[in-house]
């Protein structure tokens, strides 16, 4: 799934409103390592993986202002790690309940 469609299919259920991924902006990015925010994504996630890392990156604000951000990370795992982040403080349970 493209962080666009994750950031609009949490969204919706959080908000309560559709999310339109037309409204939704996007950008890839690649870091190295000793470039990582550990508040971001701990060390451990991303230790084993090959430089530079790449990601994909979806954001919204909404009508009030409020800011949404999802940084989601290929591991190599079934799942990739997901950062949430509203308006700019991490949210590390921010999609529970939602699935």
């Amino acid at each position: 799934m493209t962080a666009e469609k994750r950031l609009s299919q949490v969204l919706t259920k959080k908000l309560g409103y559709y999310v339109p991924i037309s409204k939704i902006g996007y950008e890839t990015m690649s870091f190295y390592k000793d470039e990582v925010d550990e508040q971001l994504v701990p060390a451990h996630i991303i230790e084993d993986l090959a430089e530079p890392i790449m990601a994909d990156s979806a954001s919204y604000t909404d009508e009030d202002g409020n800011y949404y951000l999802v940084i989601i990370i290929e591991t190599g795992l079934v799942e990739p790690y997901e950062v949430w982040v509203v308006n700019d403080s991490v949210e590390k349970n921010f999609v529970e309940g939602v699935e």
